[in-house]
């Protein structure tokens, strides 16, 4: 279903930037003792701050729309960003859920999941996703787009070695291996188990993309259809 009224967009996304920007504030610790923004090293935090800055960004172009053009209508960004953000947070939420809980949880069962990792990995996930199912006008995307929206993962691979070559985590003192991420250090797993995580994750992110084109496409075709029969 599509929601083609912008104020109710507008307060949607209004709740959402709202909604992020608390939370990376809490993740920084600003407003405590002992500051965090090392944070800013992790994947998790790169693609919320995207979703944050997307919102804010959607926020006052959707006002900017309503003064324009009026209430009805669809107002976004570039299809192919507004894509790249999105499949970057469901891949936040995706890693999260199915190889890093698992791995805590069997380093240490006691392990609780604090409400903050729920909004980063769980909650603004689902926000962004809704928000591109209830108020974007559907059929944008490309057919090669999935493939272009691996282009800021492999960037943040190529940063994660970069960084670990000059022992940034570690300089930070933030208590993480050398390349952020276990899955991605070759000195812990081995160079081919590390290639083939890589592998997989990107073959898993390449089939959640065709799987957002699928439904955006089938979507479109649907309405069509029940527009046929009016």
């Amino acid at each position: 279903m599509n929601i083609n009224n912008r104020k109710i967009a507008a307060i949607y996304r209004i709740l959402a930037a709202f909604i992020g920007i608390i939370t990376i504030i809490f993740q920084f610790g600003i407003f405590s003792e002992e500051k965090r923004f090392e944070n800013i090293l992790y994947f998790t935090t790169i693609s919320n701050l995207l979703c944050i800055i997307m919102f804010i960004v959607l926020s006052i172009k959707t006002f900017a729309d309503i003064k324009k053009y009026g209430t009805y209508g669809y107002t976004s960004i570039s299809s192919h960003l507004k894509g790249e953000i999105t499949i970057s947070i469901i891949l936040t939420m995706s890693v999260y859920h199915f190889i890093l809980i698992p791995f805590a949880l069997k380093e240490d069962p006691t392990r609780k999941i604090e409400i903050i990792d729920v909004i980063l990995h769980y909650i603004i996930p689902c926000i962004t996703i809704f928000d591109w199912l209830l108020f974007d006008k559907k059929r944008r995307f490309k057919i090669y787009d999935p493939l272009l929206w691996t282009i800021l993962p492999y960037l943040y691979i190529i940063f994660v070695y970069i960084q670990g070559n000059y022992n940034l985590s570690q300089n930070l003192n933030i208590g993480i291996g050398k390349y952020i991420y276990s899955f991605l250090d070759y000195n812990l797993l081995g160079k081919q188990e590390v290639c083939g995580n890589i592998i997989i994750i990107s073959l898993i992110f390449i089939i959640i993309g065709y799987v957002i084109y699928g439904i955006d496409s089938i979507r479109i075709q649907n309405n069509e259809k029940n527009l046929g029969k009016i």
